[in-house]
């Protein structure tokens, strides 16, 4: 007799073809009603509430009252929550963002009574490669999994290993998470059900019939019906998941061992058309992403190890917010328009926490350098190991030429008029006027603005107080003024005050930093030149940096690269190897009839004619040098009413297209912006560049991982809805070798590639920039059967506007590793954040490293516990060998300890100290966690 597992459940997408109120709306009584039957009926024993704890959140954010009866069923294992906070996408949201998920969600879990101890993944549309080995870090036992298995994992279960050889068992949930939804009342219905959906099992092990889906209701007539069922062939219980992992454990798992990602469109759909679905969203989740992880946290640390600020509280809820939108039906972009408007106050918040975090712990740390005259800019560089340019504003006063770093080291820099002084407020009042005026100036104000300088003067028998505005860490000694100010109002020294707030006039500067070994903060002192006497003084002058640039009436160069714009055509040349890829950055648009989860792609692809580039602009001083051009061009503006092609030339479109090519002195990537204006409907539009080798293999930043993708396409089965996807995933690069040079393409926050054909059979690298469509759904494609959710109109997700997009170019000899690709792709993502300040003493020198970490081992987190606030930095081995990690925090005590991602210490793995740094053995892709403390 099979013993047959009926897991009641149900799968709740917070958000999707309803926005998140209505549905959390719905799950209030849906889990009103579980309750209340499972306190009256013992015999319905359990009930896992999906497998992430957001939803207890949202239950109990309308339902507090209810707090005690859930945490009495949790407690008791009768209902299972867990482990994850949200079930994200995996391949869109940051590497990060997964384990504070985690993290999150098995810890609210365990606070409220109890957490599932399997990694629970019901409907992720396919899975990262690293998931094991961050599974198992996070003490999960195993995977439950449907979506992304292909068809050469032929039973139940199976072994998965990630890059680093973690191997974790999956519990493959072959018929969904939905096999055992409305069950059969009737006892002969019910066996034929079970005989049909698990007939395929071992014999020696149980069958699994998931007893939910999608938002569904608990199914009250279950235990009566399985009890009935008693005896006739099949010994059916009502179980956890728990339950059913151990008894799969006890059966042994099949002896079969994925390696990788689980990406196959053979069994169940995977969607790889969310990749590009409003682009729009996969921006914001970047630039929030990056400006907690990359800036907020690293900063606040570092502050915090010099005694200063606690920035922790608004971390925890920007990271809340961030974590919101990284389901797979949010940040995915697959559903109604009023769901995805909704997501974006909370990257705002999310992002508005950040910032203002990283700019106090800037200020606090700012504060502590030491400025000599006329002051310098603070500088935080969150990427080491390659050159970087760094671009802020300073005042308008300034006329540097150059910038000293803390070696001595001087790089020229470019100074470009921004904007005038203006005068806020102009006002003549009574001395104790001004005397007020001055005390509601509070925590370096003006209302939105930041004191950059506050002085007095006693003209005769007139008070004159001005205070200077901006955006400045400059260090103001307000208290001086405040008390000389009430001097002359108490001992009526004036009849009369003027009270001025200005904001100072701006100038944009842009220099290029050399590579550094240290993430940490900067002191850049502006020169007006590198003059022999400043040499003598112990500077030194970088000649990477003193070759600048050039250009001609078509043309700009460094010493890197040539980039020429003739006829319409950029060509590109590597200096260096003789490398020239023509018609680098060629866009092409195709019609799109697919919908927010595949594109339908059409065979229409049109490029720009050379003919519609118009305005085209050459521009260089010392440092940069760059080439505009701007055009019209005019595509078809929608399909067909059959949706078969689109629109003849009659109903033609202009889309606006404003590119900006940009080559740095002493940098050697070529950088684009692009400003896309568009209204079109029903397409896709991609930037391609000309591979000028033959390629068998792409190679993608990915989480916790550099993977090599064959270019092979692996052949449809002849049964699945869903074609095998010819895009891939990446994140902040994609690169292409050949005999011994390469190329490679950076981005910021463009997700979505793949390698194409050209009419005459080039291989180019096309990457997405939009994609555009008007349903959620639609059951009429030709790269999906059948729909994959509600055929709603989605008129948002045809992405009308303007559009801004920015990636780089960089060729390269050797390897991707030997050139640094993985290093210079994160200096343009994440580029130093400055601000200026004025001069003033301070105890830290010039500089304030933060940390130094072994080329290639790289850094994916230096923040500090949520749980405690102790700091600690996560990092994983990139350099393809087993590697011993260096790792140095200056500011930090001696004691350390490797911990798993659940901060838990690893007792038998204590880092060895040699010379100040900890050393961390680590395996290729292998991931460490260093927890260590503050002096």
């Amino acid at each position: 007799m099979r013993t047959v597992f009926v897991v009641p459940h149900f799968h709740w997408d917070r958000e999707w073809y309803q926005p998140h109120e209505l549905f959390r709306w719905r799950l209030v009584q849906a889990i009103d009603e579980i309750l209340d039957h499972m306190e009256a009926h013992p015999e319905y024993r359990c009930f896992t509430l999906d497998g992430q704890t957001i939803v207890i959140e949202d239950y109990l954010e309308l339902r507090p009252e209810n707090e005690g009866r859930l945490r009495a069923l949790i407690e008791s294992g009768r209902i299972v929550i867990g482990p994850w906070l949200v079930q994200p996408d995996e391949f869109l949201p940051s590497g990060e963002s997964h384990i504070r998920s985690l993290q999150r969600g098995i810890r609210f879990a365990n606070r409220l009574g109890g957490c599932l101890s399997l990694g629970h993944c019901a409907d992720q549309f396919g899975h990262i490669a690293q998931m094991p080995q961050l599974m198992s870090q996070l003490g999960l036992t195993s995977a439950c999994l449907w979506r992304g298995v292909p068809d050469s994992i032929p039973g139940w279960s199976f072994q998965w290993q990630a890059p680093d050889g973690t191997r974790l068992p999956v519990l493959y949930l072959r018929n969904s998470y939905s096999s055992g939804w409305r069950l059969p009342h009737h006892v002969e219905d019910l066996l034929e059900r079970t005989r049909r959906q698990e007939k395929e099992r071992r014999e020696d092990e149980p069958a699994l019939l998931m007893n939910g889906t999608d938002h569904s209701r608990f199914e009250r007539h279950v235990p009566g019906a399985l009890a009935a069922a008693k005896d006739r062939g099949f010994d059916y219980q009502l179980v956890t998941l728990g339950e059913y992992e151990q008894a799969q454990f006890a059966a042994g798992i099949d002896d079969v061992t994925w390696c990788g990602e689980l990406r196959s469109p053979d069994r169940s759909n995977v969607l790889v058309g969310v990749l590009s679905a409003r682009m729009n969203i996969k921006q914001r989740d970047f630039q929030v992403s990056g400006a907690l992880e990359k800036y907020a946290e690293p900063l606040e640390l570092l502050a915090h190890l010099h005694g200063d600020s606690d920035g922790m509280p608004a971390l925890k809820q920007a990271w809340r917010l961030l974590l919101e939108n990284s389901p797979h039906d949010s940040i995915c972009g697959c559903s109604v328009d009023q769901t995805h408007r909704e997501m974006m106050p909370r990257y705002d918040r999310a992002e508005q926490l950040a910032n203002q975090v990283a700019r106090e712990s800037l200020w606090h740390l700012g504060r502590r350098l030491e400025a000599p005259e006329p002051g310098g800019l603070v500088a935080f560089r969150p990427v080491a190991h390659a050159p970087t340019v760094v671009e802020c504003e300073v005042p308008a006063s300034w006329e540097a030429e150059a910038v000293r770093l803390p070696d001595g080291t001087i790089v020229p820099c470019s100074l470009e008029p921004l904007s005038e002084p203006e005068v806020l407020r102009d006002e003549e009042v009574t001395p104790q006027g001004a005397r007020r005026h001055l005390d509601f100036l509070r925590e370096d104000r003006y209302d939105d603005q930041y004191i950059e300088d506050m002085a007095w003067e006693l003209d005769g028998r007139e008070l004159r107080v001005t205070t200077t505005v901006g955006l400045g860490l400059n260090v103001v000694d307000e208290d001086e003024v405040r008390e000389s100010v009430r001097e002359v109002a108490v001992n009526n020294l004036a009849d009369t005050a003027r009270i001025r707030v200005v904001r100072d006039g701006r100038k944009r500067l842009r220099a290029v930093l050399p590579p550094t070994t240290t993430i940490g903060l900067q002191l850049l002192e502006p020169i007006r030149a590198a003059t022999a006497r400043e040499r003598a003084d112990g500077g030194t002058s970088d000649p990477a940096c003193s070759t600048g640039v050039t250009s001609g009436k078509d043309w700009i160069a460094n010493e890197f690269y040539e980039v020429r714009f003739r006829k319409g055509r950029l060509t590109i040349r590597d200096k260096r190897t003789g490398l020239t890829l023509k018609g680098a950055n060629t866009f092409v648009d195709e019609g799109d009839r697919g919908d927010e989860y595949n594109a339908d792609i059409l065979p229409d692809a049109e490029l720009i004619p050379s003919k519609r580039w118009k305005d085209i602009t050459v521009s260089c001083d010392a440092l940069v040098a760059s080439i505009s051009a701007r055009c019209v061009w005019f595509v078809p503006f929608r399909l067909n009413a059959r949706r078969t092609r689109r629109k003849s030339d009659i109903y033609l479109a202009p889309v606006f297209v404003s590119v900006e090519v940009v080559l740095c002195s002493a940098l050697p990537r070529v950088d684009f912006k692009v400003e896309v204006d568009t209204h079109i409907r029903d397409h896709r539009l991609r930037a391609l560049f000309p591979l000028p080798f033959e390629i068998t293999h792409a190679i993608t930043e990915n989480h916790f991982h550099v993977a090599e993708r064959s270019l092979e396409i692996p052949p449809w089965n002849g049964v699945s809805p869903e074609l095998p996807p010819t895009t891939f995933p990446q994140k902040t690069f994609a690169a292409f070798e050949h005999d011994g040079v390469g190329v490679a393409v950076f981005n910021k926050g463009l997700q979505e590639g793949e390698v194409v054909r050209d009419r005459k059979g080039r291989q180019a690298y096309a990457l997405t920039l939009l994609r555009c469509v008007g349903w959620l759904s639609r059951p009429d494609l030709v790269s999906r059967r059948g729909g994959a959710g509600p055929t709603i109109a989605t008129p948002d997700a045809q992405m009308p506007g303007t559009h801004t997009f920015e990636y780089s170019l960089m060729t390269y000899e050797g390897n991707w590793r030997e050139a640094g690709v993985q290093a210079m792709a994160h200096s343009f993502a994440y580029p130093p954040l400055a601000y200026p300040t004025n001069a003033h003493d301070g105890s830290l020198s010039r500089e304030a490293p933060l940390a130094t970490i072994t080329p290639g081992v790289v850094p994916t987190a230096l923040a500090r516990s949520e749980e405690d606030g102790a700091p600690y930095i996560r990092a994983y081995n990139a350099t393809g060998a087993p590697a011993e990690a260096s790792i140095a925090v200056p500011a930090a005590t001696e004691g350390a300890g490797l911990v798993d991602l659940l901060e838990r210490h690893q007792s038998d793995a204590e880092p060895e100290v040699v010379d100040g740094s900890w050393r961390v053995p680590l395996r290729p892709w292998g991931i460490a966690t260093v927890r260590f403390g503050r002096r």
